[in-house]
């Protein structure tokens, strides 16, 4: 450790910014009973920098916030907090993330902090992919684009400063920026949050421990013995997705179907969705009431 009280050495250093939960994912909160909104938002943040915590190539993990309730969480976890001094959006508050780092050396990495289905194997191949990537002289700026392809949930730089450009179109304005879009099999480090259809996804893929607490309450829009419309269906890979009745959109994976004992299933027909302990869809049934349209 230098005097300054930096350390040097290898690894990544991520800088996560949260804004204030009163601020924060405003559209989401007609998804969600109001009583269920702010504890799921900061379970969201709480799930997404442990994830990041856990990933073996990550030495630092700096959470940037003025939110009391978000410190409380994150201190007892080993993750450092620093006040939003700045108070000037998500990329001040990640510049000012980075420049409090105590590992000054190491490689930089910001990530939006609503990815609650965040997996750290996942995140780690994506770090391992960038390294691949600077090895190669092809690029010393990466990020990952979300679920939809238009916004950033995380972004990479080895060598170089960040040059965070979080907001609207943001995966369109880090690669004007000379960024490398970073694509993989990696679908819980692109799911972020904003909306019922995206929390429904997030669902899916299986939530973080707080998460799934949090959202408790709101089942069953969310939990076991939903039913929706099949939109899709691949019967080749015995696959698709599900519109549930509030406007969600959530997909089923092979095992879930083969757990239906069905022989097919085709869109536009009504379903019943059950799920695992950890949010993830396991089951995709007839409704056992109401309209049965049989195949």
């Amino acid at each position: 450790m230098r005097q300054d009280g930096a350390v040097e050495g290898p690894g990544w250093v991520a800088v996560l910014p949260v804004k204030p939960l009163a601020l924060a994912k405003s559209r989401l909160r007609e998804a969600l009973p109001a009583a269920v909104h702010p504890g799921l938002v900061l379970a969201m943040a709480v799930d997404t920098a442990a994830a990041v915590r856990a990933c073996p190539a990550v030495v630092e993990v700096i959470v940037v916030t003025d939110d009391p309730a978000v410190r409380a969480a994150l201190v007892p976890l080993d993750i450092r907090v620093v006040p939003d001094r700045p108070a000037a959006g998500l990329n001040a508050a990640i510049r000012h993330g980075r420049r409090a780092a105590r590992h000054r050396a190491g490689d930089a990495l910001a990530l939006t902090a609503d990815l609650p289905a965040l997996r750290p194997a996942e995140l780690d191949a994506v770090l391992a992919a960038m390294r691949v990537r600077s090895a190669e002289g092809s690029a010393v700026r990466g990020y990952v684009p979300d679920a939809a392809g238009t916004g950033t949930t995380a972004l990479l730089a080895v060598g170089v400063p960040l040059r965070p450009r979080f907001g609207p179109g943001s995966a369109a304005a880090h690669a004007a920026t000379g960024a490398t879009a970073l694509l993989g099999p990696w679908p819980s480090v692109r799911r972020d949050v904003d909306t019922g259809r995206d929390l429904a996804a997030a669902v899916g893929l299986g939530l973080g421990p707080r998460s799934a607490a949090a959202l408790a309450p709101a089942r069953p829009r969310y939990g076991a013995g939903v039913q929706g419309t099949v939109a899709t269906y691949d019967p080749a890979e015995r696959s698709g997705s599900l519109l549930l009745d509030d406007g969600t959109e959530v997909a089923f994976p092979p095992a879930a179907f083969d757990a239906s004992g069905l022989r097919l299933l085709r869109p536009g027909q009504r379903v019943r969705v059950d799920r695992d302990a950890d949010g993830r869809v396991s089951r995709v049934t007839l409704p056992t009431f109401g309209t049965d349209p049989s195949p």
